[in-house]
């Protein structure tokens, strides 16, 4: 009796060293893919987004500098005026703008994702789109950054992913312009995508924040940029945050908060709840990228 009773007690902790080590790999294994997924992902990003404003006309970066680095409107692309209402850019576009808080694109309460939309002109042979088409030379090259539920359904919220959809053009008047479309995935597991547009101006002489929306130098987000009236200051970075999670599962974790609030650059908030929120490693990502051909110079009339 005494004997089997230390066998019972000796099979008792080897079962529990084995479920811990177990544990203890999935932990490993998500923690892995997460720091994969980010730090290759992300690079990925940022690689081509250094290239908008790539070989533009003008150093200048705005909302009506045509064939500029981030295109915010239709001025961006063509300069053409439609006949019937002079107003207007004749230019046909669909999803082909940056865009501040899309709907139903977060895993995070009362916020949503943002959309980025760049272009640059290529003059290099072999060079390829995010989704892997390879661009002629002398080409424009527009790619969207965007947030968008992944094929897979067994996830807490939704399978949110950050993906990328890609188009080209010639000329300086194209007549239409597609980003519609799944595009490619490049980071699988993204619960909230954010974009801060750095901007300066370098005619301008507050020294107090509180003289108007900025000073001489500072980041805001892309709705309030939209918004702004009149002249608009030339935008010469983007700061890109994200609040990336694993795709393999951790079993359930104990210690998980469910009131934990996220901060990703500006936004702040909680997850939306989830009985499978606790399974999965998140991890908040953030880079600045310097936008070439555009830092803090304007252009001499």
């Amino acid at each position: 009796m005494i004997a089997l009773a230390l066998g019972l007690i000796v099979s008792a902790v080897a079962i529990q060293l084995t479920f811990t080590a177990q544990k203890g790999v999935s932990n490993q294994q998500a923690l892995s893919n997460l720091q994969s997924d980010a730090l290759f992902g992300l690079e990925a990003l940022v690689r081509d987004i250094r290239l908008a404003n790539l070989n533009a006309a003008d150093v200048v970066v705005n909302d009506s500098v045509l064939h500029g680095g981030v295109v915010l409107s239709a001025k961006n692309y063509s300069s053409k005026k439609n006949e019937d209402d002079a107003d207007e850019i004749e230019i046909q576009l669909v999803n082909a703008l940056t865009n501040g808080s899309v709907s139903n694109t977060s895993n995070l309460v009362g916020v949503n994702s943002d959309e980025l939309v760049i272009q640059y002109r290529n003059m290099v042979k072999d060079q390829f789109d995010c989704e892997g088409r390879q661009v002629p030379v002398d080409t424009y090259v527009v790619q969207k950054y965007f947030i968008r539920e992944d094929d897979v359904r067994d996830d807490p919220n939704d399978p949110f992913a950050l993906a990328c959809v890609a188009t080209s053009y010639t000329g300086d008047e194209p007549a239409k312009i597609d980003l519609s479309g799944k595009g490619q995935i490049i980071i699988p597991r993204v619960d909230h995508f954010r974009v801060l547009l750095g901007v300066a101006n370098d005619k301008c002489t507050a020294t107090d924040p509180s003289d108007g929306i900025m000073s001489c130098f500072g980041y805001m987000p892309i709705e309030t940029y939209k918004s702004l009236t009149g002249t608009k200051p030339q935008i010469v970075s983007l700061k890109l945050g994200l609040l990336v999670r694993s795709t393999n599962s951790v079993g359930n974790n104990d210690l998980f908060d469910k009131d934990k609030t996220y901060s990703v650059l500006n936004d702040t908030a909680k997850l939306k709840e989830d009985s499978k929120n606790s399974r999965y490693m998140r991890n908040v990502v953030t880079q600045t990228i310097a936008l070439r051909n555009g830092f803090g110079i304007e252009k001499q009339s």
